[in-house]
C-alpha cells in the first residue's frame, strides 16, 4: 500500500476490506436503519436509542437506563426505551442525565412566533427588562434542593436571580435544543426518595406543537388540577436522590397504569410538597395561570374593520362573538349575515363587508360549527377539531 496517498476513498475502503478489516459504511448504515425504521427516513430519537441498546448488547454491555417516550399523537404507543450503559457513563452517571440527552430531540428547527412570545412575556413581566427563568419549573427545581438537604434559604436566595429575554436570544439559546423539566412527583423520604419527571420542549408552545394531551393526563393524575398544558412529544424518566441524584428505570407501564404506587400516592405528595414550599417561602401555592378566553373570562380580539369582538374557549369549543352593527334603533338583518367556516379560518361579512377574517390557531370540525343571533352580536361557536386542545390564542399569527 505503498501509493496510498494516491487512492480513492473507495480503493482505500475495498483496500481495507481485501486485508480483513470490517468497515461499516454510510449505505451500511441507512441499510440497517432502514430495517429498523422499516422506511427510508432518518431514525428517529427513539430508533437511535433503540439501535445503540442493540449495538451495545451486542458487545457485552450492560442494561443502561429505561425511560419512557411519551407522543403527542394518540395514534402512536407510548414506548419504553433504553440508554445504554456507554451513554450512561458518558453523560453521568451521576445527575439526572435524559435532559441532556433528548434535547437533540427539539432542535427540530420550528421558529418561535413571535405574537406568542410577546404575548407570554407580557403576562409574566419577561419582555423589556429582568425576568425569572422562563421555564416556570426552572423555579421548583432551585427549591427542589430543600428535600436533598440543603438550606430552605439557600433555595429560595438561588430561585430570586434574573436574568433578560428577547425574542431573538431565545430562538438562539433554543437552537440546539432546550429542555423543561416538569415535576410529576418529588423525590422525599416517604416515596423512597424517588422522583418522576416530564422533559419536553422548553419553547414548545411558541413553535406552534401539538398539544400533547396524554401528558397532562398524567400530570392530573398526579394531583395537578387543572392540568399543565404540554406541547409536542415528551419523555418521562424516573430519578433517585440517595445516595446521590442519579437515574433508575421507568417503563410504559408505570405510566400507564393508574394503579400503580407511585402514581396512587402522588397527589399526596405534591401536597406535602407544596405546604413545605410554602411554609418556606411564606407564600401561598402558585397555580397554572389560565390560558386565553378560558375559566368564562372572554379575550379580545379586532377584525378588519377595527371593532372590537370577544372570543372564549375550553377543551371542545371556541365561541366567537362579533358585534354587527353599532349601538342605535338600526336592526340586523340575518340575510345579510354570511359566515364561511374552512377547516382552519372563519370569514364573517355583513351587508358585503368583512367583519372577521381569522385564521384560527388549530383546525376546527366545519360539520360542528354553528351561528345564532343575539341581538346585534353574532355568536359563532366552532367544534376543535381535537377534543382536549387548549389554544395559547386565537390567531394562527400576529
Amino acid at each position: 500500500m505503498s501509493n496510498d496517498d494516491d487512492m480513492t476513498p473507495t480503493e482505500r475502503e475495498q483496500w481495507l476490506r481485501d486485508h480483513g478489516v470490517q468497515i461499516e459504511s454510510s449505505a451500511d448504515r441507512r441499510k440497517a436503519e432502514s430495517a429498523l425504521s422499516g422506511t427510508d427516513r432518518p431514525l428517529s430519537v427513539v430508533e437511535q436509542v433503540q439501535r445503540l441498546s442493540i449495538l451495545d448488547a451486542a458487545a457485552g454491555g450492560e442494561n443502561g437506563v429505561k425511560f419512557v417516550y411519551l407522543p403527542h399523537d394518540t395514534s402512536q404507543k407510548i414506548q419504553t426505551v433504553c440508554l445504554p450503559s456507554r451513554l450512561v457513563e458518558a453523560l453521568g452517571p451521576a445527575g439526572d442525565i435524559i435532559p441532556t440527552y433528548v434535547k437533540s430531540f427539539f432542535a427540530d428547527g420550528r421558529s418561535i412566533d413571535e405574537k406568542i412570545f410577546k404575548d407570554q412575556a407580557a403576562k409574566q413581566n419577561l419582555l423589556g427588562g429582568d425576568m425569572e427563568k422562563f421555564a416556570a419549573n426552572a423555579k421548583e427545581e432551585k427549591l427542589a434542593t430543600v428535600s436533598k438537604g440543603e438550606p430552605a434559604a439557600a433555595a429560595v436566595k438561588e430561585e430570586e436571580k434574573k436574568t433578560t429575554l428577547s425574542s431573538s436570544s431565545l430562538m438562539n439559546a433554543t437552537a440546539g435544543g432546550s429542555t423543561e423539566t416538569f415535576s410529576l412527583v418529588r423525590p422525599s423520604k416517604t416515596n423512597k426518595n424517588e422522583g418522576v419527571y416530564i422533559y419536553l420542549d422548553e419553547v414548545g408552545m411558541l413553535k406552534h406543537l401539538p398539544l400533547n394531551t396524554r401528558a397532562s393526563q398524567l400530570a392530573q393524575q398526579c394531583g395537578y388540577h387543572p392540568a399543565p398544558n404540554f406541547y409536542g412529544d415528551v419523555f418521562v424518566g424516573r430519578v433517585s436522590s440517595k445516595p446521590m441524584l442519579h437515574n433508575i428505570d421507568i417503563e410504559s407501564g408505570d405510566i400507564m397504569d393508574t394503579t400503580k404506587e407511585w402514581i396512587v400516592r402522588a397527589p399526596h405528595e405534591n401536597v406535602l410538597w407544596q405546604q413545605a414550599i410554602n411554609e418556606a417561602t411564606g407564600r401561598s401555592g402558585e397555580t397554572q395561570p389560565n390560558h386565553a378566553g378560558t375559566e368564562g373570562v372572554a379575550a379580545e380580539a379586532t377584525g378588519n374593520d377595527g371593532c372590537s369582538y370577544t372570543w372564549l374557549q375550553n377543551e371542545e369549543e371556541v365561541e366567537l362573538t362579533v358585534p354587527l352593527i353599532d349601538d342605535g334603533d338600526e336592526t340586523v338583518n340575518k340575510r345579510l349575515i354570511k359566515v364561511n367556516f374552512l377547516p382552519q379560518k372563519v370569514v364573517v361579512k355583513y351587508n358585503n363587508e368583512c367583519k372577521v377574517e381569522v385564521e384560527l390557531y388549530s383546525k376546527i370540525d366545519v360539520d360542528g360549527c354553528t351561528w345564532t343571533l343575539d341581538k346585534k352580536n353574532l355568536v359563532i361557536t366552532c367544534e376543535k377539531a381535537r377534543d382536549g386542545e387548549i389554544w395559547p390564542r386565537l390567531e394562527l399569527s400576529g
